[in-house]
């Protein structure tokens, strides 16, 4: 009742600021609400543009624990003491957030300076009675139908997922060695993570000397004449690191299906010569191979301008289609929308984020809530990690021409194709499709079977459908045939009552001799017009009958 027109008292309650206000509260309450958040703003098919727009400026920061507790936790957990391990610890953290913290120490046996992460005591317990409160929100909508297309089930299991993961540091670590032997090409730095001091709560890895990208960013705003003083003085071309950043993540995704999650600028170290480091393993994504295979076909005929193509890509990559879809309705909207995105790309002093891939899955994703398409979650992870490297990108490259630079991507990728098929181990992959290929038939045949089952079945299963449905038609129009059938012998006993005077003394001892009198008074020919209007009905009721298989007529139809 407060939020009237314009806005609410005052005008303050905009779309802009309630969601400014919606974002302020997350980053209060911090710990879960950050992912819950973070995963809010990939729905823009739900949400609108503006909450989604400040969702994904959440980033995960809070206030330290005590130093002396992290040495507890890290004693427990790896069974030694602090002096057994490290000849140096910090105990004031370098950095704080809401599942942990990290301390800078030096490991005794190497003398390697290292960054040790720890996770807050009870923070298992604090996500699982937050995660109990999500599970209420999603009850209540799931019983009010509230948007039932936007899967608020597979949106819960998505947030208990992320959650899962990142609680446990193993897999962080098991993250981290393989995207360091993926990004081992691309020459983008990954620190090593030392096994023998991780477990399920501390992770211990190389320390980074470097700046943060959101150390720079914050600089450049401030003091751009001492930030650019310190590119030059360290080599660093911040356009050169923009377009490396954009092309290793295409190549992240679309070649090594690898790709980290959560690029925001807290998760990237500018290194000198323009090389960057990447950290914080904890959201590493790979993506089906089918998938990857369609998106990376509908980035190609985008680049090429080939937008009617592209939204058949599209519609083999969503999961299913809505009920009563109009096709040529969405192919003419979503053209329209990638045309007026593409007019964007190459014009002087446009915004960035209307001009960047983001722009056009931003009016993608808002058609697709249009036709309420059900969620495909690879693309909505593509699409978080896309928005959490475009806070970066905006300031390194401003002046991006989508086109142009993806268009350099493929080009890469062929050079690094012919590379590879001059390579020993180019040689080893042909002998391997030749033996792939020697098994096709039996392939072929194998495949064969399991379709035709698989055929078998949903045949099966269609006809029982039909066959209810069949047998429920039987009988409404069995019904309809002994009502009718009722009905005409009712009219030509009347008939011959009142033109023939037939049976008088019978109708008259009925127990329905009073629905003979309510009948009305006609005409002999009207009576004959009645009775064959009647008969007709019933003999296209009989065909209808046998036509469903039923092959004779009861007294009672359901039995």
């Amino acid at each position: 009742m407060r939020v009237r027109p314009p806005a609410g008292p005052g005008g303050k309650y905009t779309a802009e600021r309630l969601a400014e206000h919606a974002r302020e509260t997350m980053e209060r309450l911090g710990g879960m609400w950050i992912k819950t958040g973070q995963i809010i703003a990939m729905r823009r098919d739900i949400f609108s543009k503006q909450l989604c727009d400040e969702m994904s400026k959440l980033h995960d920061s809070a206030v330290g624990f005590p130093g002396e507790i992290a040495c507890q936790i890290i004693e427990k957990e790896l069974g030694r003491s602090i002096h057994e391990m490290f000849s140096e610890f910090d105990l004031i953290p370098l950095s704080a957030a809401s599942i942990g913290q990290v301390h800078v120490g030096r490991l005794r046996a190497n003398g390697v300076r290292v960054a040790v992460k720890v996770q807050r005591p009870s923070i298992a317990e604090s996500f699982a009675r937050d995660l109990k409160i999500i599970g209420v929100y999603v009850a209540v909508l799931k019983l009010l139908r509230v948007m039932p297309w936007g899967k608020w089930d597979e949106m819960f299991w998505k947030l208990r997922q992320t959650l899962a993961d990142e609680l446990d540091y193993r897999l962080e670590v098991a993250s981290m060695r393989r995207m360091r032997k993926s990004l081992r090409r691309q020459k983008v730095y990954v620190p090593k993570a030392f096994v023998r001091w991780c477990s399920p709560r501390v992770l211990t890895m190389e320390f980074v000397d470097g700046v943060l990208m959101s150390d720079y960013l914050k600089a450049l705003y401030a003091d751009p004449e001492k930030a650019l003083e310190w590119c030059k003085e360290n080599d660093v071309d911040p356009k050169k690191v923009g377009r490396r950043l954009y092309l290793g993540f295409l190549q992240q995704f679309l070649e090594d299906n690898l790709m980290h999650g959560d690029l925001h600028p807290g998760n990237i170290m500018l290194l000198k010569n323009s090389r960057y480091s990447l950290i914080d393993f904890g959201s590493i994504d790979s993506l089906d191979k089918g998938f990857i295979e369609k998106y990376s076909l509908a980035i190609k005929v985008l680049v090429r301008r080939d937008f009617s193509k592209y939204v058949d890509v599209f519609l083999t990559m969503v999961p299913g289609l809505p009920n009563d879809l109009d096709v040529e309705g969405l192919r003419t909207e979503v053209t329209r929308e990638l045309q007026a995105w593409e007019s964007l790309t190459d014009a002087k002093g446009i915004p960035y984020e209307q001009r960047a891939l983001t722009g056009a899955n931003v009016r993608l994703s808002a058609v697709m809530g249009k036709y309420k398409f059900p969620p495909l979650w690879n693309m909505l992870r593509v699409m978080r990690s896309s928005m959490a490297l475009d806070a970066s990108l905006k300031f390194l490259i401003p002046e991006v021409n989508f086109f142009k630079l993806t268009g350099r991507h493929y080009e890469q990728r062929r050079d690094r194709m012919l590379k590879h098929m001059a390579s020993k181990r180019s040689r080893q992959d042909l002998v391997s499709a030749l033996n792939d290929l020697m098994r096709l038939p039996a392939t072929v045949g194998e495949n064969l079977l399991f379709q035709g089952e698989l055929i078998k079945k949903r045949a099966m299963t269609f006809q029982a459908n039909l066959s209810k449905a069949a047998e429920v038609g039987k009988a409404l129009f069995a019904t309809l045939f002994n009502v009718g059938l009722i009905g005409t012998v009712f009219v030509v006993a009347r008939y011959l009552n009142k033109q023939h005077h037939v049976g008088n003394h019978v109708i008259s001892t009925l127990p329905v001799r009073d629905v003979f009198t309510e009948m009305p008074q006609l005409s002999p020919g009207l009576w004959l017009v009645v009775i064959v209007l009647s008969v007709y009905l019933l003999w296209n009721l009989k065909r209808l009958v046998r036509v469903l298989g039923l092959k004779e007529i009861r007294s009672n139809p359901w039995a």
